[in-house]
């Protein structure tokens, strides 16, 4: 599923014909209203669920002459490096660049993008995502040099900004998530964690973080050799 533009919608602008298969039921003028009962109003939503789908039979609930249909489709697998990616073979059309659609596209891809964040860090967990796919900051700098214009240089910043923004509310000490679960403890217990204990906890976060990010960076160091 390719599209270009900032407000992409959920619209099937045109059959990828590379992508045809026997499969293929969607028709261009299709909205995609839904996968597998989740809604989908932004592309995001749709390359999400594909990613979770692990190439398995999908419902798609398309919107086709007003009227709203479900077809039963597989989706296309693709190798992109390392990873398998699973598509529709469609390509999407771009909104109108107004101020309504700036807000409720703008919205909508937050929300999507703190979720695929946090799906990603459960991934990670369950080992489905190799830890080595982690980015640190000189993998983040060798994007930032890949830019093209000031659009991109600020959604990437965006993109940052929301990321650190997660993962400082997880429950690891050292973050403000990890401080959170001690006063919830504290809450419980109505007892409040001796100094010494929480420096001690506070100290093994401390050290985990530094490690972890000492690792990702030389893998991106790595990466760029």
């Amino acid at each position: 599923m390719t599209s270009s533009g900032m407000n992409t919608s959920t619209v099937i602008e045109q059959i990828i014909p590379e992508y045809v298969t026997d499969q293929t039921i969607l028709q261009a003028g299709d909205k995609i209203v839904s996968i597998n009962g989740e809604k989908t109003r932004i592309k995001s939503d749709v390359d999400s669920i594909l990613l979770k789908s692990e190439g398995e039979n999908l419902d798609v609930e398309v919107e086709r002459n007003g009227e709203k249909i479900v077809l039963n489709m597989t989706p296309v697998a693709i190798e992109y490096g390392e990873m398998t990616r699973y598509i529709l073979g469609v390509e999407v059309a771009q909104a109108e660049n107004n101020f309504k659609n700036n807000l409720y596209y703008g919205f909508w891809e937050t929300v999507e993008f703190v979720s695929s964040v946090g799906d990603g860090l459960v991934m990670l967990v369950t080992g489905k995502v190799n830890i080595n796919q982690m980015t640190g900051p000189v993998g983040i700098s060798g994007m930032v040099v890949q830019t093209n214009g000031v659009y991109d240089f600020v959604y990437l910043l965006a993109v940052i900004s929301l990321s650190l923004g997660v993962t400082n509310l997880l429950p690891i000490p050292a973050l403000d998530g990890g401080k959170i679960v001690l006063l919830i403890i504290e809450g419980i217990r109505k007892k409040k964690i001796e100094e010494e204990t929480e420096l001690k906890i506070q100290s093994i976060g401390f050290a985990f973080l530094i490690l972890l990010s000492l690792y990702v960076s030389f893998n991106d160091v790595v990466r760029l050799f």
